[in-house]
Formats: C-alpha cells, sequence, structure tokens
C-alpha cells in the first residue's frame, strides 16, 4: 500500500508535463478516490492550518522534520508574524529559510517586463480568500487564486496568475528544490531579491554571489536584533542554462512609493556569466532566459551556515544520486514524515485525524537543525566546530519556556531519539559556550524569554531511560546553570537566570529586580535539579535544589490566596490586581511575564498538592471553575496550559475530562484562519492538543524520579503507540476508548492491562512496557473514580 501511495504522488507531480487546466482539473482525483483506509498519517495533515494568524515558523511550504531548508512562499511585509498570510492572494517569492529570526535566499519567477521591488499588497472589500481580484499589487509579485494552492508535508505548488507559472517546491533537510514550469517566452527570468521581507528586519551588510555556467554559490551576510550577525551560504544548481545575468540595486525609500502599474525597473548592470556580484543592502540578481512552452526549470539550492564548500557538499550528500529528479525528492520527504508520524496511530474522525497530525507535523517541523552533512557547524562565536558522537545535531530554536508541558512529554514519548538528539545538542553548546541554551537561535544564547525550561527536557530524558549522553556533564550543566547568575554572553545574547543572585539571597524575585513571576519559574527548575541530584545519588545536591523548590511559598499571601509581587523590604505591592498583564519594561521587567497574578497563583506544578492545601481545597477549585467560566484561564500561551489538568490534583478529575474536552472542541481546528487560539510558538500549541487528544499530561514536565502521565478522555477510539525498539524495547501500547455516545466524555473506569486503575495517572514505566489501557467513558461524571476516594 505504501509504494502504491508513493506512486501515486508521483504521478500527481509529473502532472505538470500536462496542461495547467488538466492539472487543476485531475490534481484532487486520487485524494476523492482514497478510502479512509488507504489513507496513511501524512494524508491527514492540512499544511495550511493557522498560517492566516501565526509566525514566520508557521509556513505552508516544504521542509523534513527539524530541516534546515524551509522552503515556502512569502507575501508579506516585515511584521510579528511575517512570511505567509493565507489571506492575501499574491506571492512575493519562495524562500529557503523559515526559522525563529532566520531568513535567506529569495527567488522569484518572473516573464515579462520587471520590477525590483516586491510590492505592496493590497486588500480590497470581499471574502479575504475571495478571488484574485481582491489583491491587487504593485512590484514583482503575482497574484495567484486560491484553487491553484495545494500542499502537503515535503511538497507545495502554487500557479503564479500574472506570469502564468506553476511554481513547485520540495526538499531535504539542507536543500531545496523549485520547479518552475513557464510558457513559452523570451523574456523569461528567475529574481534572486537579498533583502526581502522577513518576520525580523535585517540589515543586509554583505553579498557575494559567483555566477558560472548554471550555477550561483555565494553568501549573505546579515543582521538582526535577536541573532546579531549571520551569514548564510548557498549553492544553486539549475537544468538550464543561463541566458545573461542582471544585478540590480534599490533604495527602499524611494522604491516603496512605487504605484501600481509603474514599470520602473531600477538600477541593473548586466554582469557576465563566470564572474562575482558584489552588494548590499537591497539588491538581487536576475536570470534570464528564453523558455518553451510548459518547460520546467528546476533549482536544486543546498544551504550552510558554514560555508560555500560546506552548501555544496549538502547537495551532493542529500540528492547526489537524484540528479534533478524532482520527483523524486518529493517523495522521499513523504516518506520521511510519514514514518514519524506513524508512530502513534489514532482512529476516530477524519476532521480530528486531520488535526491530530495536522498538530503532530508541526510539532517538529518549527526547529532546524544548524549542522551540515558532515556535521560541521558555527558555534555561538562563529568559530567552525565539527560534530563528534554521540552529538549527532546542533539545533537553532525559539526559547524553550513552557516546553515541559507540550514538546518535551511528546518528544520523550513517541521520538525518544529525537530527545536524546536535542539532550546531546545541548551538552555540546554547553562545552563550547559554558552554559546550556535556552533560546538556541542560531546557536547564539538568544535573549527570548525567562528561566531555564530546557533542562526540564534533560532530566526528563534521563528519568525515562534515555540516556545515551554523557550523564555526569548533563549534572555539571544543570548544576552551573543553576547556580550561577546570568550574564551576557562574549559573543551577544544572555545566558543564564538574570536574576538568580536576589532570587537566591531573598528567597524570591523582588520587585525591584525582575519579574515576580521568575520566582515560581525558577522554583520549578529547581524542583526538576532536584529529582536529577536524587535520581544520581547526589544527597547534599538534592536537598539543596528541594529547599530552593519551595521559594513559591515566598510569593504567597495568605490573606488572599494569591501570590504576588513583593518588595526586597518584605512588603506586598499594592493595590493587587490578580487580571493585571504582563510585565513593565520587557520581559523581564516587574510583574507577570506574559500572565497576570491570578494566572502565576496556580504554577506550582511540581507542587500542586501543597498549593491546593495552601489556597483550601474548595476555593481552589471555585476560583479554577470561575476562571473557566469567565475566562481568567489563558490556554493560549505557556504559563496556565496545566489548567485543566489541576482538578486531577484537588479531588475533581472529572472537571479535567470536561475542561480537556472543552479545549480540544474549542481552542483547535483546520482552519487556516484560526488552527490555535493562541500562540503556537514553534509547535508548543500543536503538541498540546496531541497529548491532550490522547488523554495525557505531565503535570511536572516528566521530571521526577518515577515519571507519570496524568490521564484524561481521549478524543478518539483508539490510539496505537508503537513504542521506539531502542529505548522502549518496542512493541505497541494501545489506549482504547469506551463510549456509546460522541457526548461521553467522563471517565467511569480504567483497566491497565486487564487491572483496575484507580488514579488519574499512568506510570511512564508501565506504559513503555507496551500493553493496554482501556478507558470507559460515559455521559455523567463518576466522581469516585480518581478523586482519591
Amino acid at each position: 500500500m505504501k509504494r502504491l501511495l508513493e506512486l501515486t504522488l508521483c504521478k500527481i507531480l509529473n502532472l505538470h508535463k500536462m496542461t495547467k487546466a488538466g492539472f487543476l482539473l485531475f490534481i484532487w482525483i486520487p485524494f476523492i478516490q482514497t478510502t479512509a483506509a488507504q489513507k496513511q498519517p501524512v494524508d491527514y495533515v492540512n499544511v495550511f492550518t493557522g498560517t492566516s494568524n501565526s509566525r514566520w515558523m508557521l509556513f505552508p511550504g516544504a521542509t523534513t522534520p527539524f530541516g534546515m531548508v524551509k522552503l515556502s512562499p512569502d507575501n508579506q511585509e516585515n511584521v510579528w508574524n511575517g512570511g505567509y498570510e493565507y489571506t492575501i492572494n499574491s506571492i512575493s517569492g519562495f524562500s529557503h529559510l523559515h526559522a525563529m529570526s532566520l531568513g535567506g535566499v529569495s527567488v522569484m519567477p518572473v516573464v515579462g517586463n520587471l520590477q525590483l521591488y516586491p510590492g505592496q499588497y493590497k486588500t480590497f472589500p470581499g471574502k479575504p480568500d475571495g478571488p484574485y481580484h481582491t489583491m491587487w499589487t504593485a512590484g514583482y509579485r503575482s497574484r495567484f487564486k486560491k484553487e491553484t494552492e495545494s500542499g502537503s508535508p515535503g511538497y507545495y505548488r502554487v500557479h503564479l496568475l500574472d506570469y502564468d507559472v506553476l511554481a513547485e517546491l520540495t526538499a531535504t533537510k539542507r536543500t531545496g528544490w523549485s520547479r518552475f514550469t513557464f510558457p513559452k517566452s523570451e523574456d523569461a527570468h528567475l529574481l534572486f531579491d537579498f533583502n526581502f521581507d522577513k518576520e525580523e528586519k535585517e540589515e543586509i551588510k554583505e553579498v557575494a554571489v559567483t555566477v558560472n555556467g548554471s550555477i550561483l554559490s555565494g553568501y549573505i551576510r546579515q543582521n538582526n536584533q535577536y541573532v546579531g550577525d549571520y551569514t548564510v551560504y548557498f549553492v544553486t544548481q539549475l537544468n538550464k542554462t543561463i541566458d545573461s545575468v542582471q544585478s540590480w540595486t534599490r533604495e527602499e525609500e524611494k522604491d516603496k512609493t512605487l504605484a501600481y502599474g509603474s514599470r520602473w525597473r531600477g538600477k541593473t548592470t548586466i554582469i557576465p556569466v563566470k564572474d562575482t556580484f558584489r552588494g548590499s543592502g537591497s539588491c538581487g540578481l536576475i536570470l534570464n532566459f528564453h523558455t518553451a512552452e510548459k518547460e520546467a526549470v528546476i533549482l536544486k539550492t543546498g544551504i550552510s551556515f558554514v560555508g560555500e564548500a560546506e552548501a555544496a557538499q549538502n547537495l551532493v550528500a542529500e540528492t547526489g544520486d537524484a540528479g534533478f529528479d524532482f520527483d523524486q525528492i518529493a517523495v522521499r520527504a513523504r516518506k520521511e514524515w510519514n514514518d514519524l508520524l506513524g508512530t502513534v496511530e489514532a482512529e476516530g474522525a477524519d476532521s480530528d485525524k486531520t488535526t491530530f497530525y495536522t498538530c503532530l507535523y508541526r510539532s517538529y517541523s518549527g526547529k532546524s537543525v544548524m549542522n551540515d552533512a558532515d556535521g560541521a557547524y558555527r558555534d555561538g562565536c562563529g568559530n567552525v566546530q565539527h560534530l563528534k558522537a554521540p552529538v549527532d545535531a546542533v539545533y537553532s530554536a525559539d526559547g524553550a519556556w513552557g516546553t515541559q508541558w507540550n514538546l518535551s512529554p511528546l518528544w520523550t514519548l513517541l521520538s525518544p531519539g529525537v530527545a536524546n538528539s536535542w539532550v546531546n545538542h545541548m551538552l555540546e553548546l554547553y562545552d563550547k559556550g559554558g552554559w546550556t541554551p535556552e533560546a538556541p537561535t542560531a546557536l547564539k544564547y538568544a535573549p527570548i524569554m525567562g528561566a531555564q525550561h530546557h533542562l526540564a527536557l534533560m532530566i526528563s530524558a534521563y528519568q525515562k531511560n534515555i540516556r545515551h549522553f554523557d550523564v555526569e556533564k548533563a549534572w555539571k550543566a544543570v548544576k552551573h546553570d543553576l547556580t550561577t547568575p546570568g550574564m551576557e554572553a562574549p559573543c551577544g545574547g544572555y545566558a543564564g537566570d538574570r536574576q538568580l543572585t536576589p532570587y537566591l539571597k531573598y528567597g524570591y524575585v523582588p520587585d525591584e529586580d525582575g519579574a515576580a513571576s521568575n520566582t515560581l519559574e525558577y522554583a520549578y527548575d529547581d524542583y526538576c535539579a532536584a529529582q536529577f541530584a536524587k535520581s544520581l545519588g547526589k544527597e547534599a545536591d538534592y536537598q539543596y535544589f528541594k529547599k530552593r523548590s519551595e521559594s513559591y511559598k515566598n510569593l504567597f499571601d495568605p490573606i488572599t490566596g494569591f501570590m504576588r509581587r513583593r518588595r526586597r523590604d518584605g512588603s506586598w505591592v499594592a493595590p493587587l490586581d490578580v487580571h493585571a498583564f504582563g510585565t513593565q519594561g520587557g520581559w523581564n521587567g516587574s510583574g507577570f511575564m506574559e500572565g497576570t497574578a491570578w494566572i502565576y497563583s496556580f504554577f506550582v506544578p511540581h507542587d500542586v498538592p501543597a498549593l491546593v492545601k495552601m489556597v483550601g481545597k474548595e476555593k481552589f477549585n471555585a476560583r479554577l471553575e470561575e476562571g473557566f467560566a469567565k475566562g481568567y484561564v489563558d490556554l493560549g500561551n505557556q504559563p496556565n496550559l496545566q489548567a485543566p489538568f489541576l482538578f486531577n490534583y484537588s479531588g475533581k478529575p472529572w472537571l479535567t475530562q470536561k475542561y480537556t474536552n472543552q479545549v480540544l472542541r474549542t481552542m483547535y481546528d483546520n482552519s487556516p484562519y484560526t488552527g490555535w487560539i493562541g500562540e503556537e510558538d514553534e509547535g508548543q500549541l500543536s503538541a498540546l492538543y496531541v497529548l491532550l487528544a490522547m488523554g495525557l499530561f505531565e503535570m511536572d514536565g516528566g521530571c521526577s524520579t518515577e515519571p507519570y502521565y496524568d490521564l484524561s478522555s481521549p478524543i478518539f477510539s483508539k490510539i496505537t503507540i508503537h513504542l521506539n525498539k531502542t529505548y522502549y524495547g518496542g512493541g505497541d501500547f494501545i489506549i482504547e476508548t469506551e463510549r456509546k455516545n460522541p457526548g461521553d466524555i467522563y471517565i467511569q473506569k480504567a483497566m491497565l492491562n486487564g487491572v483496575p486503575l484507580k488514579k488519574a495517572m499512568l506510570p511512564h514505566k508501565e506504559l513503555v512496557k507496551g500493553g493496554k489501557l482501556v478507558i470507559t467513558l460515559g455521559p455523567a461524571p463518576n466522581e469516585r473514580w480518581g478523586s482519591g476516594e
């Protein structure tokens, strides 16, 4: 069956040889005729979900798991989310990098007169995703009709209306492939723009590109606020001879005033083939061709952050056996995704499976490998390093803040090899830079968010027997990072905890020094370190971090029952506004980081029973229920993602079942306009959905000496987890749900391998043995199950 589907994809991809009308008519037929039984996990992914309300890293284009290359269409200007906006019916280019604060190498096929500015899209009244005439443009961007656009993991296609060009994209880990099918023309072009719009506004400091026949090789040195200086190296090979090459520059402020319909050609210079172009700022190259009707011009581009030679080596290593066989690369990408997504099989409604596998896909598509195929990479100071076993990769990522509740438990459960790779990545950067990175954007210590929650992944991995790394080095790194005051990193950025010194002095972060919420975040990290020390038999360290993990109590006001901002002299900041959001003066200013006092009053994931006792069980439950009813609970951002599962610890697990189902049914869908209600980041809310849909969660991030899963009611009739053979011995763990009606969401009983499960907890060690958990659901709560009664 797998081979049949691969051949089907090849047929679809080869349709570029047909007329475009025939292509549009035929492309959906294989999918219409494919039955649910024939569909594989990759077939359920909707790459457009959420692309109208999220970030640069949420894109519809082609990539592979943790791909360095994320080749995707762009159509926005420099804005917070950047990149692709689903409601804009024009495209300004196809660029190769869409990771946090990283971008580079944009290509746009053009036919006819050239305009050397991408243009500004204009929206006119009508449906936001309506017919092409609702979007007019100036510049080289092209309109497109929505019905000509489609995509799947590892593949994207669209018909560019203004140029009558069919654009198709695919990718390997470090290479991007573009296939542009042109009309007959004596005036066909490929426009390389080196200063296109991205998520972050960038300064293009230096560009150098050598043209040699049908090969381009060069680099773009650029700078933005999070990464500082970084250089993208690339080598592009074409399957067609270039007629001529032009270089161009533009003056940004002048050029932005261009009216629609103008034909300003900018400042262009003919450069000889086999020559080098050098520039900076807004500049680019134009490759000129003559094309036959329906001629496919294929570009394959190798990317590296080390050098041009390494970019070329990446091309050879990953695609050397493929020639210019675009279809072969697309099939490979599809298989790689299907193998990963197939680690878990969900049985249930197709709409739920679409959301499930789309979210699972997003959990592995946002972050990026940074080393070349041969293991070379540039560290945070720009020095070339080479990986040595057991390290197999280093990664660029946004902050790990909050990942203890989503990506960490998902990776350790479904892909422990990925979790192990990330631990070794952290230890590699610790070796080279002296700290493990909370936000290793471009392998630097990006000053993003607070606390050190990436350590939870490292510790959880160890506790789950994922240990193909230097354990003593891991402990040394954890202890160093949580006992050494944070500092400006020597080569830019910030490493460690900013307020560690006052935290240790006062037992909390005073209002004069920073965010009160950091007290709670730091205390959680201390708990994780304590559990690691306990497992390693380091009793003194265990006692030290255990005591520190109770620092959250120093912010608790017994009169109000809330966590509060507190001054150095011990006094409370007044008046108390429990719903005042955020911090003053940046992420680490006074206040609560991306949250409120109300939200952070529930942030004690490592000691929930003690918190319930401090507040009082009745008040705790009443306050939390009120929060769900009135919208105080924020499940669209990291600090409050644990809220539904708190009821498992306060004697009302049926409310966990109620609210997790509410989250799944009201906060997630497959629409490009919503997808997730909140900030998806790099797969965090996606990973949360996958866990909740399976009825699993980890309140403490899996860091206890005996990790366990908090249970709720799954939405699927059956979940089969194919356990990893290397780390968990293989076999399957099945979660089977018995319900008479779709509205049955409350657990009546649970049987683990035929034995009654009385607590709303499933030990990790039992899950990875394989077996079956059978959950019986009903329409009304069983208030005795899991409540401790």
